[in-house]
Protein backbone atom coordinates (compact mmCIF):
# COMPACT_ATOMS: atom_id res chain seq x y z
CA UNK A 1 0.00 0.00 0.00
CA UNK A 2 1.16 3.60 -1.55
CA UNK A 3 1.70 5.97 1.88
CA UNK A 4 0.20 9.43 1.16
CA UNK A 5 2.82 12.41 1.35
CA UNK A 6 1.70 14.95 3.89
CA UNK A 7 4.88 17.07 2.95
CA UNK A 8 7.98 16.84 0.94
CA UNK A 9 10.30 14.31 2.20
CA UNK A 10 13.61 15.72 2.69
CA UNK A 11 16.71 13.71 4.06
CA UNK A 12 20.33 14.67 4.36
CA UNK A 13 21.95 11.29 5.80
CA UNK A 14 26.02 11.56 6.33
CA UNK A 15 27.07 10.48 3.07
CA UNK A 16 25.82 13.68 1.67
CA UNK A 17 22.81 12.35 0.10
CA UNK A 18 19.52 14.40 -0.34
CA UNK A 19 16.63 12.94 -1.47
CA UNK A 20 13.32 14.79 -2.27
CA UNK A 21 9.88 12.62 -2.56
CA UNK A 22 6.55 14.25 -3.73
CA UNK A 23 3.11 12.71 -5.08
CA UNK A 24 1.24 16.02 -4.95
CA UNK A 25 -0.82 14.71 -2.36
CA UNK A 26 -1.35 18.00 -0.24
CA UNK A 27 -2.53 21.05 -1.80
CA UNK A 28 -3.01 24.66 0.10
CA UNK A 29 -4.76 27.88 -1.40
CA UNK A 30 -4.95 25.88 -4.42
CA UNK A 31 -1.28 24.64 -5.10
CA UNK A 32 0.72 21.86 -4.14
CA UNK A 33 2.03 22.56 -0.38
CA UNK A 34 5.72 21.30 -1.33
CA UNK A 35 5.86 23.26 -4.57
CA UNK A 36 5.99 27.12 -6.19
CA UNK A 37 9.52 27.93 -4.93
CA UNK A 38 10.32 31.45 -5.16
CA UNK A 39 12.08 30.38 -8.68
CA UNK A 40 8.78 29.66 -10.02
CA UNK A 41 7.36 31.58 -13.21
CA UNK A 42 4.41 29.38 -14.17
CA UNK A 43 1.86 31.49 -12.91
CA UNK A 44 -0.22 29.62 -10.15
CA UNK A 45 -3.76 29.35 -12.24
CA UNK A 46 -1.61 27.24 -15.03
CA UNK A 47 -1.19 24.56 -12.13
CA UNK A 48 -3.97 22.47 -11.52
CA UNK A 49 -4.93 19.38 -9.39
CA UNK A 50 -5.59 15.99 -11.60
CA UNK A 51 -7.79 13.06 -9.33
CA UNK A 52 -8.42 11.16 -12.85
CA UNK A 53 -5.86 8.90 -14.46
CA UNK A 54 -2.75 10.12 -11.77
CA UNK A 55 0.06 8.24 -11.72
CA UNK A 56 0.20 6.92 -7.70
CA UNK A 57 -2.50 7.96 -4.62
CA UNK A 58 -4.73 10.68 -4.84
CA UNK A 59 -3.82 13.36 -7.33
CA UNK A 60 -1.40 14.56 -9.42
CA UNK A 61 -0.83 18.35 -11.30
CA UNK A 62 -1.53 20.07 -14.73
CA UNK A 63 0.77 22.33 -15.74
CA UNK A 64 -0.02 24.25 -18.77
CA UNK A 65 2.35 27.00 -20.22
CA UNK A 66 1.47 26.78 -24.14
CA UNK A 67 4.21 29.31 -24.83
CA UNK A 68 7.46 28.31 -26.61
CA UNK A 69 9.50 30.05 -23.98
CA UNK A 70 9.67 27.87 -21.33
CA UNK A 71 8.14 28.31 -17.60
CA UNK A 72 9.76 26.96 -14.32
CA UNK A 73 7.96 25.00 -11.50
CA UNK A 74 10.54 24.73 -8.80
CA UNK A 75 10.03 23.17 -5.39
CA UNK A 76 10.31 24.62 -1.88
CA UNK A 77 13.62 25.07 -0.98
CA UNK A 78 15.72 22.02 -0.10
CA UNK A 79 19.64 21.36 1.15
CA UNK A 80 22.06 20.23 -1.64
CA UNK A 81 25.68 19.48 -1.89
CA UNK A 82 28.42 20.84 -4.14
CA UNK A 83 29.78 18.30 -6.20
CA UNK A 84 26.66 16.01 -5.86
CA UNK A 85 24.85 14.55 -8.65
CA UNK A 86 21.01 14.64 -8.32
CA UNK A 87 19.06 11.86 -9.90
CA UNK A 88 14.87 13.71 -10.70
CA UNK A 89 12.77 10.81 -11.92
CA UNK A 90 8.97 11.59 -12.35
CA UNK A 91 5.98 10.58 -14.64
CA UNK A 92 4.86 12.58 -17.16
CA UNK A 93 1.68 12.09 -19.56
CA UNK A 94 0.35 14.70 -22.04
CA UNK A 95 1.46 17.19 -24.58
CA UNK A 96 4.23 19.23 -24.36
CA UNK A 97 8.14 19.51 -23.61
CA UNK A 98 9.65 19.21 -20.26
CA UNK A 99 12.99 18.83 -18.64
CA UNK A 100 14.67 19.34 -15.49
CA UNK A 101 17.05 22.04 -13.65
CA UNK A 102 18.48 23.20 -10.69
CA UNK A 103 18.78 26.65 -9.05
CA UNK A 104 21.87 26.41 -6.45
CA UNK A 105 23.50 29.90 -5.99
CA UNK A 106 26.27 29.11 -8.07
CA UNK A 107 28.44 32.00 -9.00
CA UNK A 108 27.76 31.46 -12.94
CA UNK A 109 24.55 31.46 -15.07
CA UNK A 110 22.95 33.95 -12.35
CA UNK A 111 22.84 30.53 -10.10
CA UNK A 112 21.45 27.94 -12.36
CA UNK A 113 22.69 24.95 -13.34
CA UNK A 114 22.20 24.00 -17.35
CA UNK A 115 19.47 22.68 -17.82
CA UNK A 116 18.73 18.92 -18.93
CA UNK A 117 17.67 18.73 -22.93
CA UNK A 118 13.51 18.43 -23.35
CA UNK A 119 11.80 15.14 -23.25
CA UNK A 120 8.73 16.02 -25.59
CA UNK A 121 5.52 14.07 -24.12
CA UNK A 122 3.00 13.20 -26.58
CA UNK A 123 0.03 11.04 -25.42
CA UNK A 124 -2.22 10.15 -22.44
CA UNK A 125 0.25 7.10 -21.38
CA UNK A 126 2.68 7.57 -18.15
CA UNK A 127 5.79 7.98 -19.23
CA UNK A 128 8.61 7.91 -16.59
CA UNK A 129 11.82 10.37 -17.66
CA UNK A 130 14.85 10.39 -15.28
CA UNK A 131 17.78 12.86 -15.52
CA UNK A 132 20.51 13.46 -13.50
CA UNK A 133 21.93 16.92 -12.70
CA UNK A 134 25.32 18.58 -11.02
CA UNK A 135 25.36 20.80 -8.01
CA UNK A 136 27.83 23.45 -7.87
CA UNK A 137 26.99 25.07 -3.99
CA UNK A 138 26.69 23.89 -0.50
CA UNK A 139 23.19 25.19 0.03
CA UNK A 140 19.56 24.97 1.92
CA UNK A 141 17.99 26.91 -0.24
CA UNK A 142 18.20 24.90 -3.48
CA UNK A 143 15.28 24.27 -5.76
CA UNK A 144 14.80 21.77 -7.79
CA UNK A 145 13.08 22.70 -11.27
CA UNK A 146 10.59 21.00 -13.77
CA UNK A 147 10.99 23.56 -16.68
CA UNK A 148 7.70 23.03 -19.15
CA UNK A 149 7.10 24.84 -22.53
CA UNK A 150 4.56 24.35 -25.85
CA UNK A 151 1.94 22.20 -23.73
CA UNK A 152 -0.87 21.48 -25.73
CA UNK A 153 -5.01 20.80 -24.04
CA UNK A 154 -6.66 18.61 -23.11
CA UNK A 155 -4.18 17.22 -20.89
CA UNK A 156 -1.48 19.86 -21.21
CA UNK A 157 1.21 18.09 -19.54
CA UNK A 158 0.54 15.66 -15.87
CA UNK A 159 3.23 14.98 -13.95
CA UNK A 160 3.31 12.83 -10.63
CA UNK A 161 5.75 10.54 -8.07
CA UNK A 162 8.83 13.31 -8.22
CA UNK A 163 12.02 11.96 -7.17
CA UNK A 164 15.22 12.88 -6.39
CA UNK A 165 17.70 11.23 -5.08
CA UNK A 166 21.63 11.38 -4.95
CA UNK A 167 23.36 9.37 -7.89
CA UNK A 168 27.36 9.46 -6.49
CA UNK A 169 29.72 10.35 -8.69
CA UNK A 170 29.79 10.42 -12.32
CA UNK A 171 29.97 7.52 -14.71
CA UNK A 172 33.51 6.83 -16.12
CA UNK A 173 32.59 6.13 -20.10
CA UNK A 174 34.59 6.07 -23.03
CA UNK A 175 32.89 8.10 -25.72
CA UNK A 176 32.26 4.67 -27.60
CA UNK A 177 30.46 3.17 -24.67
CA UNK A 178 28.21 6.67 -24.93
CA UNK A 179 27.66 6.39 -28.83
CA UNK A 180 27.30 2.73 -29.68
CA UNK A 181 23.71 2.01 -29.88
CA UNK A 182 21.25 -0.34 -31.42
CA UNK A 183 18.38 1.55 -31.12
CA UNK A 184 16.47 2.31 -34.47
CA UNK A 185 16.88 5.83 -33.26
CA UNK A 186 20.29 6.43 -32.39
CA UNK A 187 20.02 6.91 -28.86
CA UNK A 188 22.80 6.29 -26.53
CA UNK A 189 21.95 4.09 -23.74
CA UNK A 190 23.96 6.47 -21.49
CA UNK A 191 21.27 9.29 -22.36
CA UNK A 192 20.27 11.82 -19.42
CA UNK A 193 23.08 10.33 -17.12
CA UNK A 194 26.31 12.22 -15.97
CA UNK A 195 29.23 11.20 -17.37
CA UNK A 196 32.91 11.36 -16.97
CA UNK A 197 34.78 11.16 -20.45
CA UNK A 198 37.68 12.45 -22.68
CA UNK A 199 39.24 12.44 -25.93
CA UNK A 200 40.99 14.95 -28.65
CA UNK A 201 39.20 18.19 -29.59
CA UNK A 202 39.31 18.02 -33.39
CA UNK A 203 37.29 20.56 -34.26
CA UNK A 204 35.69 23.95 -32.35
CA UNK A 205 32.77 26.32 -33.39
CA UNK A 206 34.29 29.72 -33.75
CA UNK A 207 31.59 31.05 -35.38
CA UNK A 208 28.39 30.65 -32.57
CA UNK A 209 31.35 29.75 -29.88
CA UNK A 210 29.17 27.60 -28.22
CA UNK A 211 30.33 24.07 -29.28
CA UNK A 212 33.09 21.60 -30.26
CA UNK A 213 33.75 17.56 -31.07
CA UNK A 214 35.63 15.21 -29.36
CA UNK A 215 37.21 12.09 -30.72
CA UNK A 216 38.75 9.21 -28.79
CA UNK A 217 40.79 6.71 -31.10
CA UNK A 218 39.47 6.33 -34.93
CA UNK A 219 36.64 4.27 -36.09
CA UNK A 220 33.24 3.86 -35.93
CA UNK A 221 31.32 5.30 -32.87
CA UNK A 222 34.85 7.33 -31.71
CA UNK A 223 33.62 10.99 -32.03
CA UNK A 224 30.92 13.20 -30.33
CA UNK A 225 29.78 16.93 -30.17
CA UNK A 226 29.71 18.92 -27.34
CA UNK A 227 27.42 21.96 -26.41
CA UNK A 228 29.15 24.00 -24.19
CA UNK A 229 29.69 27.57 -24.53
CA UNK A 230 31.60 28.21 -21.41
CA UNK A 231 35.12 26.09 -21.79
CA UNK A 232 38.00 27.78 -24.22
CA UNK A 233 39.57 24.83 -26.24
CA UNK A 234 41.42 24.71 -28.95
CA UNK A 235 42.12 21.33 -31.58
CA UNK A 236 44.28 19.01 -30.46
CA UNK A 237 43.69 19.94 -26.88
CA UNK A 238 43.01 16.01 -24.89
CA UNK A 239 40.46 17.03 -22.79
CA UNK A 240 38.22 14.97 -19.49
CA UNK A 241 35.38 16.53 -18.77
CA UNK A 242 32.36 15.97 -16.41
CA UNK A 243 28.52 16.24 -18.75
CA UNK A 244 25.46 14.99 -19.50
CA UNK A 245 24.70 12.71 -22.32
CA UNK A 246 21.36 14.02 -24.04
CA UNK A 247 19.73 13.11 -27.28
CA UNK A 248 18.80 16.67 -28.84
CA UNK A 249 16.89 16.58 -32.17
CA UNK A 250 18.22 13.49 -33.25
CA UNK A 251 21.98 13.66 -32.29
CA UNK A 252 23.23 12.40 -29.03
CA UNK A 253 25.64 15.13 -27.77
CA UNK A 254 27.22 15.75 -24.13
CA UNK A 255 25.72 19.31 -22.69
CA UNK A 256 25.94 20.88 -18.92
CA UNK A 257 29.81 20.54 -19.02
CA UNK A 258 31.60 21.06 -15.87
CA UNK A 259 34.93 20.51 -14.55
CA UNK A 260 36.71 20.43 -18.22
CA UNK A 261 40.33 19.95 -17.87
CA UNK A 262 43.32 20.11 -20.52
CA UNK A 263 45.72 17.34 -20.24
CA UNK A 264 47.91 18.20 -23.17
CA UNK A 265 48.20 18.35 -27.03
CA UNK A 266 47.92 15.95 -29.14
CA UNK A 267 48.16 15.12 -32.33
CA UNK A 268 44.28 14.88 -34.18
CA UNK A 269 42.89 11.36 -35.10
CA UNK A 270 43.76 10.62 -38.61
CA UNK A 271 39.67 11.38 -41.22
CA UNK A 272 37.92 8.23 -41.74
CA UNK A 273 37.42 8.10 -45.29
CA UNK A 274 33.83 7.85 -46.20
CA UNK A 275 31.96 8.15 -49.02
CA UNK A 276 27.97 10.06 -48.81
CA UNK A 277 25.97 6.81 -48.18
CA UNK A 278 28.31 5.82 -45.22
CA UNK A 279 28.30 8.92 -43.96
CA UNK A 280 24.86 8.46 -43.08
CA UNK A 281 25.16 6.04 -40.68
CA UNK A 282 24.60 6.71 -36.76
CA UNK A 283 28.34 5.11 -35.65
CA UNK A 284 29.85 8.40 -37.15
CA UNK A 285 28.31 10.82 -35.90
CA UNK A 286 30.87 13.21 -34.44
CA UNK A 287 33.52 11.66 -36.39
CA UNK A 288 36.52 13.57 -38.23
CA UNK A 289 36.25 12.54 -41.92
CA UNK A 290 36.87 12.89 -45.90
CA UNK A 291 34.58 13.11 -48.35
CA UNK A 292 36.57 12.87 -51.47
CA UNK A 293 35.96 14.15 -54.92
CA UNK A 294 32.38 15.17 -54.31
CA UNK A 295 31.26 17.60 -57.16
CA UNK A 296 29.25 20.84 -56.00
CA UNK A 297 25.13 20.72 -56.83
CA UNK A 298 24.27 23.66 -55.02
CA UNK A 299 25.20 27.04 -53.19
CA UNK A 300 24.97 27.40 -49.79
CA UNK A 301 21.24 28.43 -48.62
CA UNK A 302 19.88 30.53 -45.77
CA UNK A 303 21.41 28.11 -42.98
CA UNK A 304 24.89 27.84 -45.23
CA UNK A 305 23.92 24.63 -46.20
CA UNK A 306 25.68 23.84 -49.20
CA UNK A 307 25.06 20.53 -51.79
CA UNK A 308 27.80 18.03 -52.62
CA UNK A 309 27.57 14.36 -54.76
CA UNK A 310 28.83 10.99 -55.44
CA UNK A 311 27.72 8.16 -57.04
CA UNK A 312 26.79 6.90 -53.38
CA UNK A 313 24.20 9.63 -52.88
CA UNK A 314 23.87 13.45 -52.29
CA UNK A 315 25.21 15.32 -49.21
CA UNK A 316 25.55 17.98 -47.57
CA UNK A 317 28.23 20.54 -46.33
CA UNK A 318 27.56 23.52 -43.51
CA UNK A 319 29.08 26.32 -41.55
CA UNK A 320 29.10 25.36 -38.24
CA UNK A 321 32.65 25.99 -37.75
CA UNK A 322 33.80 27.50 -41.03
CA UNK A 323 32.43 29.45 -43.91
CA UNK A 324 33.07 28.55 -47.66
CA UNK A 325 32.01 29.72 -50.86
CA UNK A 326 31.24 26.60 -53.13
CA UNK A 327 31.33 26.82 -57.06
CA UNK A 328 28.85 24.80 -58.73
CA UNK A 329 30.21 21.77 -60.78
CA UNK A 330 33.57 21.86 -59.08
CA UNK A 331 35.13 18.45 -57.26
CA UNK A 332 36.55 19.17 -53.55
CA UNK A 333 37.77 16.90 -51.25
CA UNK A 334 36.25 18.25 -47.70
CA UNK A 335 37.50 17.37 -44.62
CA UNK A 336 35.61 17.61 -41.74
CA UNK A 337 33.17 16.35 -38.33
CA UNK A 338 29.86 14.25 -39.18
CA UNK A 339 26.83 16.00 -37.98
CA UNK A 340 23.49 15.48 -37.65
CA UNK A 341 21.03 18.57 -37.26
CA UNK A 342 18.06 20.08 -38.98
CA UNK A 343 17.13 16.84 -39.74
CA UNK A 344 20.05 16.13 -41.67
CA UNK A 345 23.42 14.34 -42.11
CA UNK A 346 26.19 16.89 -42.89
CA UNK A 347 30.04 17.10 -42.59
CA UNK A 348 31.36 20.37 -40.75
CA UNK A 349 34.81 21.78 -42.23
CA UNK A 350 37.07 23.58 -39.92
CA UNK A 351 38.75 26.16 -41.53
CA UNK A 352 40.24 26.52 -45.01
CA UNK A 353 42.73 23.89 -45.27
CA UNK A 354 39.72 21.32 -44.96
CA UNK A 355 38.16 22.07 -48.56
CA UNK A 356 40.28 21.67 -51.23
CA UNK A 357 40.21 20.55 -54.89
CA UNK A 358 39.60 16.99 -55.24
CA UNK A 359 42.77 14.57 -55.55
CA UNK A 360 41.47 11.64 -55.95
CA UNK A 361 42.33 10.22 -52.51
CA UNK A 362 42.75 6.21 -52.34
CA UNK A 363 40.90 4.12 -49.86
CA UNK A 364 42.99 3.95 -46.54
CA UNK A 365 44.51 0.84 -45.98
CA UNK A 366 45.61 -1.23 -42.51
CA UNK A 367 49.40 -0.19 -41.67
CA UNK A 368 51.43 -3.13 -40.64
CA UNK A 369 52.64 -2.52 -37.02
CA UNK A 370 52.84 -4.62 -33.98
CA UNK A 371 51.90 -4.14 -29.93
CA UNK A 372 53.14 -6.50 -27.88
CA UNK A 373 53.52 -8.11 -25.44
CA UNK A 374 49.75 -8.12 -24.62
CA UNK A 375 48.05 -8.54 -21.71
CA UNK A 376 51.69 -6.67 -20.54
CA UNK A 377 53.29 -5.11 -17.49
CA UNK A 378 56.28 -2.69 -17.28
CA UNK A 379 56.87 -2.08 -21.04
CA UNK A 380 54.88 -2.36 -24.09
CA UNK A 381 56.14 -2.11 -27.25
CA UNK A 382 55.08 -0.89 -30.56
CA UNK A 383 56.60 -2.09 -34.32
CA UNK A 384 56.30 -0.18 -37.17
CA UNK A 385 57.11 -1.69 -40.53
CA UNK A 386 56.47 1.13 -42.17
CA UNK A 387 59.00 3.34 -42.46
CA UNK A 388 58.94 6.99 -42.00
CA UNK A 389 55.84 9.49 -41.31
CA UNK A 390 54.27 6.68 -38.81
CA UNK A 391 53.37 8.06 -35.12
CA UNK A 392 51.27 6.32 -32.54
CA UNK A 393 48.98 7.36 -29.56
CA UNK A 394 47.73 5.45 -26.43
CA UNK A 395 44.37 6.31 -24.83
CA UNK A 396 42.93 4.60 -21.41
CA UNK A 397 39.40 3.42 -20.90
CA UNK A 398 37.69 7.23 -20.83
CA UNK A 399 39.50 8.51 -24.19
CA UNK A 400 42.25 10.39 -22.13
CA UNK A 401 45.83 10.40 -23.89
CA UNK A 402 48.50 8.62 -21.88
CA UNK A 403 51.41 8.16 -24.55
CA UNK A 404 52.74 9.16 -27.91
CA UNK A 405 55.63 9.38 -30.14
CA UNK A 406 56.47 9.71 -33.91
CA UNK A 407 57.67 6.06 -34.37
CA UNK A 408 61.27 7.00 -36.30
CA UNK A 409 62.92 3.85 -35.46
CA UNK A 410 61.21 0.40 -36.15
CA UNK A 411 60.14 -0.47 -32.15
CA UNK A 412 59.28 2.39 -29.54
CA UNK A 413 59.15 1.20 -25.93
CA UNK A 414 56.50 2.48 -23.48
CA UNK A 415 56.84 2.40 -19.89
CA UNK A 416 53.03 1.43 -18.30
CA UNK A 417 54.61 1.31 -14.64
CA UNK A 418 52.75 4.61 -14.13
CA UNK A 419 49.92 3.25 -15.45
CA UNK A 420 46.48 1.98 -13.68
CA UNK A 421 45.30 -1.33 -15.13
CA UNK A 422 42.68 -1.56 -17.39
CA UNK A 423 42.00 -1.80 -21.29
CA UNK A 424 43.88 0.69 -23.51
CA UNK A 425 43.61 1.53 -26.98
CA UNK A 426 46.63 2.09 -29.09
CA UNK A 427 46.27 3.59 -32.72
CA UNK A 428 49.49 3.80 -35.11
CA UNK A 429 48.79 5.68 -38.27
CA UNK A 430 50.15 7.63 -41.31
CA UNK A 431 49.03 10.17 -43.39
CA UNK A 432 47.17 7.19 -45.69
CA UNK A 433 46.64 4.46 -43.15
CA UNK A 434 45.53 3.03 -39.59
CA UNK A 435 45.80 0.50 -37.23
CA UNK A 436 44.15 0.23 -33.79
CA UNK A 437 45.25 -2.13 -31.04
CA UNK A 438 42.94 -2.74 -27.80
CA UNK A 439 45.99 -3.52 -25.02
CA UNK A 440 45.56 -4.66 -21.48
CA UNK A 441 47.82 -3.50 -18.86
CA UNK A 442 48.38 -5.27 -15.76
Amino acid sequence: MRTLLLTATITLASMASAQFSSGFEIWTDTVPSDWMGSKTTLSADSVQQVSTDVHGGSYAARLTSMSSSHKRFTTQPVTVVEGTIYEISFWVRGTGNIRTGLYDGRTSGSGYASYNAYVNSTGNSWTQVVQQITCANDTDAAQFILSVQLTAGPEHLVVDDVNITSAGGPTPASIYAIQYTTAPDGASPLANQIVLTGGIVTGVDTIGQNSYFIQAGTGPWSGIYVFDAASVVNIGDSVVLQATVQEYQGVTELGAVTGLTVVGQYPVPQPQLLDTYLATQEQWEGVLAVLANVTCTSLPDGFGEWGVSQVSGAYLADDLMFVFAPEVGSAYDITGCIHYANANWKIEPRFAADIVEATGINEAIAIEARVFPNPTEGVLYVENTNGLGVDFVMMDAVGRTVASDVLSRRITLVNTDALAAGIYQVVVRNANAVSVHKVVVR
